[in-house]
C-alpha cells in the first residue's frame, strides 16, 4: 500500500498540467483579476445618504410600531424618512432611495436605482421583521416576560469597523482558492483510474499482491499531499506576494484552511467515484466545462453574475459564501457547517467507492 501511495504522489507532482491548473493558474488569476478589476469592481461600497419614503395603510398596533421604528432611524440620522400617501408610492423610488409600504402585516419595498442602497434598506427592514417576530413569539408564549422591560438608551444602529478596507485582491484570493478546490481536487480524483487505463497499467495493478481495497485507499492517500500543497500554496502566495488578506487572525485562517482542505477531500472523493462508475470518462473533457459553468454562475469570477433561485444551491456558491462570512465578518458558523458536511460526504463516498472497487470483476 505504501508503494501505491508513493507512486500516486510522484505521479501528481510530475504531471505538468496538474501542477499548472492546481497551483500556478489560480495564483496567477488572483493577481491578474485582483489587479485589473480593482478599478472596475468595488470591494467595499459606500452606502451614502438614504432617503426613505414610507406609507402606512393600516391602523393597528403594528402600524405604530413600524412608524416608531422608521422615525427612530430618522432621529438617529441613519436615514432621512418622509411619510407619503399610497398614491405616491409608484413614483416614490424616482425621488427617494426607496419606498416602504406597510399594509396589514405585509411590508413592501419599492427599490430605487442604487443596488447598494437597496440591499441596505432591505437589511434594515429584515432586522425590523426579525425583531417583530421575536416580540410576537414572546407575547404568545410568555407575555409576563415583557412587563417592566425598558428600551436601551443606546443608539438603534451603531457603526462597526471590520478592521480592514477590503480590496478586489482579497476577493479573488478567496475566489481562486475555491477554484482550486474544484478544479484541482475533482479532476485529479476523476483521473485516479483513467490514467491506469490510458497507460495500460490496470492489468499490472490488479495483479499486484495486494488487495483492491489497499490499492484504492493508497490512491486516495496519495492525493492528500497535493490537496494540502495546492490550497496552502494559493493562500500563501496570495498573502505574501500579492498583498491579499483572508481572515483577521490566525485562528480564522486555520479554520478557513481546514474548510478548504475538507472541501477538497470531498470533491476528490466525488471525482474518484465518478471515475469508478464511468471508466472511460475523460475528466478534462467532461468535468472541466461543467465546473466552469457552475463556478461562473456562482459569482467566483464576477460577484454579480448568478442565476437567481439556482446559484445559491451550487456547492461552489455555498463554499464561497462560507469563506466570505469567515473572512469579512469573522463568523465561523457557515465554515464549520461546510467542514462537517464535507467530512461526511468524503466518508460516505469513500465507502461507496470501496464497495464499487470490490464489486468489479478482476480484469484479465
Amino acid at each position: 500500500m505504501l508503494h501505491v501511495i508513493l507512486n500516486e504522489i510522484r505521479s501528481c507532482f510530475r504531471n505538468g498540467s496538474t501542477l499548472f491548473f492546481s497551483i500556478l493558474f489560480p495564483s496567477l488569476c488572483t493577481f491578474f483579476l485582483g489587479t485589473l478589476l480593482e478599478s472596475i469592481e468595488v470591494a467595499d461600497s459606500v452606502v451614502g445618504e438614504l432617503n426613505i419614503a414610507y406609507c402606512i395603510e393600516t391602523s393597528d398596533y403594528s402600524a405604530d410600531a413600524f412608524e416608531e421604528f422608521i422615525l427612530a432611524l430618522d432621529e438617529e440620522e441613519v436615514v432621512s424618512a418622509e411619510k407619503i400617501t399610497a398614491d405616491e408610492l409608484e413614483r416614490a423610488a424616482e425621488k427617494y432611495s426607496a419606498a416602504v409600504n406597510l399594509n396589514g402585516s405585509e411590508i413592501t419595498i419599492y427599490n430605487g436605482t442604487s443596488a447598494v442602497q437597496n440591499r441596505t434598506i432591505k437589511a434594515l427592514i429584515d432586522g425590523y421583521n426579525q425583531t417583530a417576530a421575536a416580540y410576537m413569539s414572546v407575547v404568545e408564549t410568555n407575555p409576563q416576560a415583557l412587563m417592566g422591560t425598558e428600551l436601551p438608551e443606546d443608539n438603534y444602529v451603531q457603526p462597526h469597523d471590520f478592521g480592514r478596507t477590503r480590496t478586489m485582491m482579497d476577493y479573488y484570493a478567496v475566489a481562486m482558492t475555491v477554484v482550486i478546490v474544484f478544479f484541482g481536487s475533482c479532476i485529479a480524483g476523476a483521473s485516479a483510474y483513467s490514467d491506469e487505463y490510458a497507460n495500460s497499467t490496470i492489468l499490472r495493478l490488479n495483479s499486484a499482491p495486494i488487495s483492491k481495497t489497499a490499492v484504492y485507499f493508497g490512491k486516495i492517500l496519495g492525493y492528500l499531499p497535493l490537496v494540502l500543497v495546492q490550497v496552502g500554496t494559493v493562500m500563501v502566495a496570495s498573502t505574501l506576494f500579492f498583498g491579499a488578506h483572508y481572515c483577521n487572525d490566525l485562528g480564522g485562517n486555520l479554520m478557513l484552511f481546514t474548510m478548504f482542505v475538507c472541501s477538497s477531500l470531498a470533491l476528490l472523493a466525488v471525482g474518484v467515484l465518478l471515475n469508478l462508475l464511468f471508466e472511460k470518462m475523460q475528466p478534462w473533457a467532461v468535468l472541466m466545462p461543467l465546473l466552469w459553468v457552475m463556478l461562473f454562475f456562482s459569482g467566483v469570477f464576477q460577484k454579480d453574475i448568478e442565476i437567481k433561485g439556482v446559484s445559491d444551491y451550487f456547492p461552489s456558491r455555498i463554499i464561497l459564501d462560507a469563506a466570505f462570512d469567515l473572512t469579512v465578518f469573522s463568523r465561523n458558523g457557515k465554515a464549520l457547517n461546510v467542514t462537517v458536511w464535507s467530512i461526511i460526504i468524503f466518508a460516505a463516498l469513500i465507502i461507496l467507492g470501496c464497495i464499487k472497487v470490490n464489486s468489479r470483476r478482476k480484469n484479465t
